[in-house]
């Protein structure tokens, strides 16, 4: 009975690992694939506690224009945060995210596509609410 089982499972392990050789892995692990869509869906902003969503109201993120306004709670600590995001398909960002960030000015963030061609880079802002 047993060989029934390793048999199959062999066969799978394998299949997965030629299908991952199908494309290019970039300087950062990641597989470079076809995609070329390039875009932020969403934005969070993690206190100390690693757990609490700092913003207050929706945040805008504009891809036409490549912009991120965001409005963080009356008293978040905007020196120490930690930036998450949602990207398109395959995308990646750089600088990494979920990292302590301090956003008591604007900061630059590249968004590449899974192809590695197209990059786009957004300008967030973080602003407290009440200011």
């Amino acid at each position: 009975m047993r060989k029934r089982i390793y048999i199959p499972l062999i066969a799978v392990i394998a299949s997965m690992l030629i299908a991952c050789e199908d494309y290019p892995i970039d300087e950062d692990g990641l597989l470079i694939t076809t995609q070329t869509n390039c875009f932020v869906g969403n934005f969070i902003l993690y206190g100390t506690d690693h757990i609490d969503c700092l913003i207050q109201d929706s945040t805008v993120i504009d891809n036409e224009n490549l912009t991120i306004n965001v409005l963080a709670k009356f008293g978040t600590n905007l020196q120490k945060v930690k930036p998450a995001a949602s990207l398109s398909i395959d995308s990646k960002i750089e600088p990494a995210m979920g990292i302590w960030t301090d956003f008591t000015s604007p900061k630059n963030y590249t968004v590449i596509s899974g192809n590695r061609q197209v990059e786009k880079e957004y300008t967030i802002t973080v602003r407290l609410q009440g200011e």
